[in-house]
């Protein structure tokens, strides 16, 4: 009977270990942040779900936007390291297939998302991180030193008497343009990023053990060599990181699970700011919102979809902002020392009652250009899709630009590329442009230039310079090209981000924006440049999104109501109160039967009205109305 008993109390000590299995089904727990689709025209963001791991990979920047998996000491085994990488040619054949060689002599290592570390309970599974479509441009400092340190502080901790799981999401993010330097694809991030949530032991999915107290590390670490080997420097915010990248973390919790955890800062003391509610949760530019949470007594910014507002720290749980002119529909954040708060529903913006079209606001695509002798297609050349309410022109060729010789088919550029700089370009109007154009009653902003195929010869230019001009300003840089490829299959330039341009963003009506493409570097002047079908299809090779949004100078009238009412000296006055600049009228009755109601005078609100013929009436009504 004793030993009976010693069994038991053995047994009731007991702490379980997790031992998630290594299956595709456990690698997007904490849900999809980028809302990525099995899709194989999806070019931004592909799904793909394999048993060790989820990614979103994106065709244009060559390399996942995220990659996520669940990490448990189970995956954590003897099978060795692979020693050879893969291009993955499961990926859809439309699609770039990055080569295993492509990074040599680029200066930057082949760097796993889902490290190999992680997977080697099988070869089998370690082999299938080792593909292509896992990897990231890292410098050499970022991957083998601190990326590498945080790696293996995870590990221990799935391995140490905890018993913890991890739900680990992480990627590269802040793109600028830069590629590679051996064939102009894979895009170059400025930073790499990590996610980690801490999760203890027990029974059920990670998921299920998951609330507020949970652990969450995150980092955010500079892509340098000369970087820091000290994960703890890098420690963020999941909200920093959600606000870097648009993405939205911690879908599959509870909305007020994941508003805490996005706010964590490990090891912080002082707790993060949380936005609870706002109010109102709609309005024009101008309007006062109340934000109610916790924490917001050292507040420095609060922004309406990235744009600083005007505001004033009311208490610890409240702040009074006001909506800033150049704000789009989208999230309202609050930032303290500790940390950044996000709201977990959007604030609309009413754009003065307006209609919003949102996706490619201009696209060209140049698989039906035949190519062969001096045919370099048309100049200008209409687009093939442009968002409604928008005028577009171009493409047009710079006088500059050559179009002798022959051409390749689905293409269109030319030739004579040949200065050494851009301003030398420009003097000898060696580009290409094209305008963009608000129809009257209309605004619009510009968000990404979402796909720039193109292919050159190798006497061809191999770089250049994307330019903006509003008006009749100056032209302004946007981001520097690089035309690295020569091969005839084409290369992607990938996305170029535009919404932290603010002369990009509200632009009225009838301001034409023009884009300006200038190459230079060509060796010969008949080295060719194109704007490229690469996909051999009929998807867009050049293609410019963003909103356009209706303008509307006389917004629908609110309902009226009466304020600041007297009697003095026998007479009634009182303000009526609507939408600004809006017309209404005041009638007065000596009942309420509503069949004697008398219109008395009629004006924009606010305004002040007095009845001076009380005295007249044994008693008497008032309302107001929106002017017919």
């Amino acid at each position: 009977m004793r030993h009976l008993l010693s069994v038991i109390a053995v047994a009731l000590a007991f702490v379980p270990e997790a031992d998630a299995i290594i299956d595709a089904a456990l690698q997007m727990q904490l849900g999809n942040p980028s809302n990525a689709a099995a899709d194989t025209n999806n070019h931004n963001h592909y799904l793909i779900q394999r048993t060790v791991e989820a990614i979103d990979y994106s065709d244009n920047l060559g390399q996942p936007n995220w990659a996520s998996w669940d990490l448990t000491a189970s995956d954590i085994g003897s099978s060795g390291s692979s020693t050879t990488f893969f291009v993955d040619t499961n990926l859809p054949p439309n699609f770039y297939h990055v080569g295993t060689g492509e990074y040599s002599g680029s200066g930057y290592d082949r760097g796993h998302l889902c490290p190999s570390a992680d997977r080697t309970d099988a070869m089998n599974d370690n082999d299938l991180v080792f593909y292509m479509s896992n990897i990231m441009p890292q410098a050499p400092d970022n991957n083998s030193g601190v990326w590498e340190t945080f790696e293996s502080y995870c590990r221990s901790l799935v391995r140490s008497t905890n018993n913890y799981e991890l739900l680990i999401i992480c990627g590269p993010a802040g793109f600028n343009g830069s590629r590679i330097n051996t064939n102009g694809y894979v895009a170059i991030p400025q930073y790499t990023w990590k996610i980690v949530v801490v999760v203890p032991p027990g029974n059920g999915t990670a998921l299920s053990r998951i609330t507020a107290t949970n652990r969450v590390i995150a980092l955010k670490v500079p892509n340098t060599n000369g970087v820091s080997t000290v994960w703890q420097n890098f420690i963020t915010s999941p909200n920093e990181i959600q606000v870097d990248t648009g993405y939205t973390f911690f879908t599959a919790l509870p909305t007020n699970v994941a508003a805490v955890l996005r706010s964590k800062v490990d090891g912080q003391t002082n707790l993060p700011p949380l936005i609870v509610r706002f109010s109102p949760t709609n309005g024009v530019a101008n309007t006062s919102v109340t934000i109610a949470g916790t924490n917001f007594i050292s507040a420095s910014t609060v922004t309406f979809n990235g744009a600083s507002a005007a505001f004033t720290v009311d208490s610890d749980a409240q702040i009074t902002a006001t909506v800033p002119t150049n704000a789009g529909s989208g999230f309202i954040s609050v930032t303290t020392p500790s940390g950044t708060a996000i709201s977990t529903d959007s604030f609309t913006i009413l754009n003065d009652g307006g209609s919003v079209y949102a996706g490619v606001l201009v696209g060209w695509d140049v698989s039906t250009l035949p190519g062969g002798l001096n045919a370099y297609g048309r100049s200008p050349l209409a687009p093939t899709t442009n968002a409604p309410n928008v005028i577009v022109a171009g493409l047009t060729r710079g006088r500059g630009v050559g179009v002798s010789g022959t051409s390749a088919a689905r293409a269109w550029g030319g030739t004579g590329f040949i200065s050494t700089t851009d301003t030398e370009a420009i003097i000898l109007n060696q580009f290409a442009t094209f305008s963009v154009t608000a129809s009257n009653g209309y605004k619009m902003s510009f968000s990404t230039v979402s796909r720039f195929d193109y292919r050159h010869s190798l006497m061809g230019p191999d770089r250049g310079v994307l330019q903006y001009q509003v008006g009749a300003d100056a032209f302004t840089d946007i981001a520097n090209l690089s035309y690295s490829s020569t091969s005839s299959s084409g290369a992607s330039v990938g996305a170029i981000h535009l919404t932290g341009i603010t002369a990009l963003q509200n632009v009225g009506p009838n301001i034409k924006v023009t884009f300006r493409i200038v190459n230079y570097g060509g060796t010969s002047s008949a080295g060719t440049w194109y704007v490229f079908d690469r996909a051999d299809s009929t998807a867009l090779d050049l293609a410019v999104q963003g909103t356009v949004t209706e303008l509307i100078t006389n917004p629908p009238a609110a309902n009226p109501y009466l304020s600041s009412l007297t009697f003095t000296n026998n007479q009634f006055q009182f303000t009526l109160e609507g939408t600004v600049g809006s017309n209404y009228v005041v009638q007065a009755s000596n009942n309420l039967s509503g069949t004697n109601w008398i219109s008395l005078s009629t004006n924009a609100a606010p305004f002040q009205f007095t009845d001076s013929n009380v005295i007249a009436f044994p008693q008497r009504f008032y309302r107001g109305l929106v002017a017919p």
